[in-house]
């Protein structure tokens, strides 16, 4: 016991000299730099099923391929917009590129129909892809979690470029609803959109889009 309340003492003694007093608190704030950036890397917040980025590839991709469509019908025409795509999984996405088709054609003069008994016209819309992708290029030190310090160490980039893109492809038929004849077929609109973010020597970073990120 005595022991140890005479190092106590010596340590108080030590601490409270001019020259080691501004050493403790430099080892204290470069111990702090350490841990805080260790434990912020080992936090992940819950991620959406699709990011708002993500959201925005799609969405003005598709938008971008409308720029061409028209159809050889007379103004005014009843039309019912019909959708389907190769995965069940996204039929949101089907509803909603439905939905943006069909407003761009009512937009040209012809007229939704609100059933199936109105329309003169049926436009089956074909999704042949409707997605986003997404990778890293990465070049330094990458995340370590050390079994022997009570905290990790941060990822050191020297480069690093997570990209992500959206791809938009689709076709459409037109039918006449009373007989089922086809009387057009579209060729293929597609469209891509892209969204890069760039690290250089761990502090410089921006961004790299295509998209129309104006309010």
């Amino acid at each position: 016991m005595r022991s140890h309340v005479i190092r106590s003492q010596l340590m108080t003694q030590w601490a409270n000299r001019p020259g080691n007093r501004a050493l403790s608190v430099a080892l204290l704030v470069g111990v702090m730099l350490v841990i805080l950036p260790g434990c912020a890397a080992t936090r992940e917040a819950g991620k959406p099923l699709r990011t708002a980025v993500q959201q925005l590839l799609l969405s003005q991709a598709l938008q971008r391929t409308l720029q061409t469509v028209s159809l050889p019908l007379p103004d005014d025409a009843a039309i019912i917009v019909e959708a389907v795509g190769l995965t069940r999984d996204y039929a949101a996405d089907q509803e909603y590129a439905r939905q943006v088709i069909a407003l761009h054609l009512a937009k040209q003069g012809f007229r939704l129909a609100q059933n199936e008994g109105e329309a003169t016209y049926r436009i089956n819309v074909l999704l042949q892809a409707f997605g986003s992708e997404q990778g890293i290029a990465f070049f330094g030190m990458p995340p370590v979690q050390s079994v022997l310090l009570p905290f990790s160490l941060p990822e050191l980039s020297l480069y690093k470029d997570f990209h992500e893109s959206g791809h938009v492809r689709w076709a459409l038929t037109v039918s006449e609803r009373s007989n089922g004849r086809v009387i057009f077929s579209s060729p293929w609109y597609a469209a891509s959109t892209y969204h890069n973010h760039y690290t250089i020597l761990l502090v410089i970073r921006f961004v790299r889009t295509d998209l129309d990120l104006s309010e």
